[in-house]
């Protein structure tokens, strides 16, 4: 019979050698706010880091979409040193946890650009064997595309217990987590034993007191930083839509196509504020 409880510490392993197997180890974790994921994530990330001999701590913990990308590949436009890394790039069989997988790549802002691109970086970074682990309140609101690249959901039912469940592999599936299927099954059992997907129970210990000050440290520096920077891009965005905007009113007004008055009335702007545009130098 197969083994159905394994230890954070063995989990760890497995993770590590299928990153050694030049297979890629994207991980999600979901569950309640408040039981438990954050703290799941970073002892398998601690553990992880053990075995593949990489540095870990909470500053890796990110809740910043191009900061995860930058750990990945670097940062844009910089050189690589003498280990072949470009600058922020982590090492090789790194581990990298972002703790806020909502905002980074929620499935109704598919089409944001930044999101679209994130999602190809991670479709084409195996070559870079890093450890990915996410979470996430409720998994099945991620970009379908996201959940294609997580090889691991783990759902935190209450606080140290985790259950880990992996695709089918089965090539005429459309839906490799089997989600209508499962959600009847466990409805029955009430159990994650007897679903297909399911791959083991992970019992795990809580944050000791110099753990909880870490991560709530991290976490509140790191978590406004994000609100803020978030923010600006919108506020780019925005400009640079309004720019566009203008722009192609001002070639309108200029070729004599429509009035103030027609401009007006199409875009919901006011007469005045079209004359404002038209005249802007």
């Amino acid at each position: 019979m197969a083994k159905l409880v394994y230890t954070i510490q063995e989990f760890a392993e497995i993770c590590h050698n299928v990153l050694r197997s030049d297979r890629d180890v994207n991980i999600g974790v979901g569950g309640f706010t408040g039981e438990g994921k954050s703290c799941f994530a970073s002892k398998l990330a601690k553990e992880y880091s053990l075995v593949s001999k990489c540095e870990w701590n909470f500053g890796l913990m990110t809740w910043n979409r191009t900061e995860m990308m930058e750990w990945i590949d670097g940062k844009k436009g910089t050189e690589k040193d003498e280990n072949g890394l470009r600058e922020n790039q982590l090492p090789e069989y790194s581990v990298i946890l972002p703790d806020e997988l909502f905002k980074m790549f929620y499935r109704r802002n598919w089409f944001d650009e930044g999101q679209q691109d994130a999602i190809a970086v991670l479709n084409m970074c195996r070559d870079r064997h890093l450890l990915n682990i996410g979470n996430i309140p409720n998994f099945w609101e991620l970009d379908g595309g996201f959940q294609g690249r997580v090889r691991f959901y783990i759902y935190i039912p209450r606080r140290g217990i985790a259950w880990v469940f992996q695709q089918e592999t089965n090539p005429f599936s459309n839906d490799p987590w089997n989600v209508n299927d499962n959600k009847k099954r466990f409805r029955k059992s009430n159990s994650p034993f007897k679903i297909p997907n399911f791959l083991c129970q992970i019992n795990y210990d809580d944050w000791d007191a110099d753990e909880k000050i870490a991560y709530y440290k991290i976490r509140n520096e790191k978590r406004l930083f994000a609100v803020d920077d978030n923010k600006a891009e919108k506020q780019e965005r925005y400009k640079d839509i309004k720019d566009q905007r203008d722009k192609l009113i001002r070639l309108l007004m200029k070729e004599g196509t429509l009035t103030q008055n027609e401009v007006a009335e199409i875009t919901g702007l006011t007469r005045s504020t079209v004359s404002k545009i038209q005249n802007y130098v």
